[in-house]
C-alpha cells in the first residue's frame, strides 16, 4: 500500500516528490501500519514559497531513513473543502499552516512541531526525536567522522581520518577543511567551542558582510551544527 501511494503521489495535487499524500480516507489507515514513523504536514492545497521549498528539501533528505515517511495533507479552504475535517480534528486554523506532526508508537495522537520552518531546524527536531535524519548541506562521510570524534574523546585518529578525507576525496569542497579546523579548535578550547563559535558567527552574519563571506559563514554554521548536535548523533 505504501509503495502504491508513493508511486502515485508525485502527480497528485502538487504533492512534493518523496512525500505521501494523505486524505480523510487514507490518513488513519496509513498511520496504523505498525513499525513506521510519519512526519505529516498540514497545509493549504498547492502550497508555495520558502516554507514549501524547505518541505521539498526535507522530503529529499529523508529518503534514506528506513521506516520513516514524510507525508502531507492538503486542505482545501473553498469548494469541496477536502480534508477540512482533518484540520478540525487537529484543532488547526489556516493561520497555523504549515503545521507539522510526528506520529509513531510513542506519539499516536501526534507530537506537534513548533519551531522554525527550515530544513535545518526540522531535521534537528526530528533527530532529537530519535529519527536518524542526515544533516542538511554537510558532507555525510565527514559527519560520520565527526560523530566518532565526539563520541571517542576527541581522539587524534579521528582528526587524522578527517584530514585524509579533506585533503583527498573532498579536496575541492571548502566545507571539508572546516571539519578539520573545528576538530582542532575543540581539542584546543574544549567541547563548548562549537556553540560559542556559532554565536560569534551569528553576530557576524547580522552585520554587513559580502555575499561571498555570508555564503562561507553559512557553510561554517552548517558544519558547526554537526558538532553542536552531539546529543543528536
Amino acid at each position: 500500500l505504501l509503495l502504491l501511494l508513493l508511486g502515485s503521489a508525485p502527480g497528485a495535487e502538487a504533492t512534493a516528490l518523496g512525500a505521501l499524500k494523505l486524505d480523510n480516507y487514507t490518513f488513519d489507515k496509513i498511520l496504523a501500519i505498525p513499525g513506521h514513523t510519519y512526519f505529516v504536514k498540514f497545509d493549504q492545497s498547492y502550497a508555495y514559497g520558502e516554507k514549501e521549498d524547505s518541505f521539498k528539501e526535507l522530503c529529499k533528505l529523508a529518503y534514506t531513513v528506513p521506516k520513516f515517511f514524510i507525508a502531507e495533507v492538503p486542505v482545501q479552504e473553498y469548494g469541496d473543502k477536502d480534508n477540512d475535517d482533518l484540520r478540525e480534528k487537529f484543532k488547526l486554523s489556516k493561520d497555523d499552516f504549515p503545521a507539522y506532526f510526528l506520529f509513531n508508537e510513542g506519539n499516536k495522537e501526534g507530537l506537534r512541531y513548533s519551531g522554525a520552518i527550515t530544513v535545518a531546524d526540522l531535521s534537528a527536531w526530528l533527530r532529537k526525536n530519535q529519527i536518524k535524519m542526515p544533516f542538511h548541506g554537510t558532507i555525510g562521510e565527514l559527519d560520520d567522522v565527526a560523530k566518532k570524534f565526539l563520541q571517542g574523546g576527541h581522539a587524534d585518529e579521528h582528526l587524522d581520518e578527517a584530514k585524509k578525507l579533506a585533503e583527498g576525496t573532498y579536496s575541492t569542497d571548502r566545507k571539508a577543511s572546516m571539519y578539520v579546523k573545528i576538530m582542532q579548535k575543540i581539542k584546543e578550547k574544549g567541547a563548548e567551542y562549537p556553540m560559542t563559535e556559532m554565536a560569534r558567527v551569528t553576530k557576524i552574519l547580522e552585520g554587513k558582510v559580502t555575499p561571498e563571506k555570508a555564503a562561507e559563514m553559512n557553510d561554517k554554521m552548517k558544519i558547526l551544527s554537526v558538532f553542536a548536535a552531539k546529543d543528536e548523533l
